[in-house]
C-alpha cells in the first residue's frame, strides 16, 4: 500500500469510527410528540404531565446544596417507558421547567423485582431507571453534589473545565449473596459510570 493510500486508508477508519461513536450516543432533541401534543424545551413541568401523563419513574435530585458558586438548583428526570417497540425518553427538569430531552434505547415490559440481577447485568451507561428495572433497590446509597469532568452521558469529556459544572453522584451498594462479592455502583447524573467490587456479600 502506498503512503498516500495509507493515508486515505486512516481517514475512512476515522471517518468510521467517529461516525459509530455518533450512532451509539444517546439522542437528544429538544421536543417530543405526545399523542397528538407537542412538549418542547421550556415547558413548565404541568404541561408536560398533562400532555403526557404520568412518568413511569421520577427521579428527585437534592436541590438547595451549597457548593462554590451557590444554590444548586432542584432537578427532576422523567422516564417514559411506552414498550419494546419505542425508544425510552428521559426528561430533565430544572426548577420546574423542561431543560432536556434525550433517548435511552428501546423500551421493554417491566416485570419482577430484580431477583435475577447478576453483578455483569450492571454496566456503564446503563440509566438509573434500567438499573432499578433489573436490579432492583441497592441494600445502601449515598450522593450529593460534586464537580465532575464527565459530560451528561457518563463519559469522561477532557475538553471540559474540571470544576466548573456541578453534578449528581450517588453511589449505591449491591448484595448479591455470600457467594459472591459486593458491587459498588458510582451514578452520576443518573447514569453509571464505573463499578467496583467491596467485600464479600452475604444472606439476608
Amino acid at each position: 500500500m502506498t503512503k498516500s493510500n495509507t493515508g486515505r486508508y486512516n481517514m475512512a477508519v476515522a471517518a468510521l469510527v467517529g461516525l459509530a461513536c455518533l450512532l451509539s450516543a444517546p439522542a437528544h432533541a429538544d421536543n417530543l410528540r405526545c399523542g397528538g401534543s407537542l412538549v418542547q424545551t421550556g415547558d413548565p413541568a404541568a404541561v408536560v404531565r398533562a400532555n403526557c401523563g404520568e412518568p413511569d419513574f421520577v427521579d428527585p435530585w437534592i436541590g438547595g446544596a451549597s457548593i462554590a458558586y451557590g444554590a444548586v438548583p432542584d432537578m427532576e428526570e422523567w422516564t417514559y417507558n411506552r414498550g419494546p417497540r419505542r425508544l425510552l425518553q428521559i426528561l430533565r427538569f430544572r426548577d420546574g421547567e423542561l431543560e432536556r430531552i434525550r433517548e435511552d434505547g428501546y423500551g421493554f415490559s417491566v416485570s419482577g423485582n430484580g431477583s435475577g440481577c447478576r453483578p455483569s447485568d450492571i454496566v456503564r451507561g446503563m440509566s438509573k431507571y434500567r438499573l432499578l428495572v433489573a436490579c432492583g433497590q441497592p441494600v445502601q446509597k449515598s450522593g450529593g453534589y460534586v464537580y465532575s469532568a464527565r459530560n451528561d452521558d457518563g463519559v469522561y469529556d477532557y475538553r471540559r473545565a474540571r470544576g466548573v459544572v456541578p453534578v449528581y453522584r450517588e453511589r449505591w451498594i449491591f448484595n448479591f449473596g455470600s457467594s459472591r462479592l459486593l458491587r459498588e455502583v458510582t451514578l452520576e447524573n443518573a447514569v453509571v459510570v464505573e463499578t467496583d467490587t467491596r467485600d464479600r456479600g452475604y444472606d439476608d
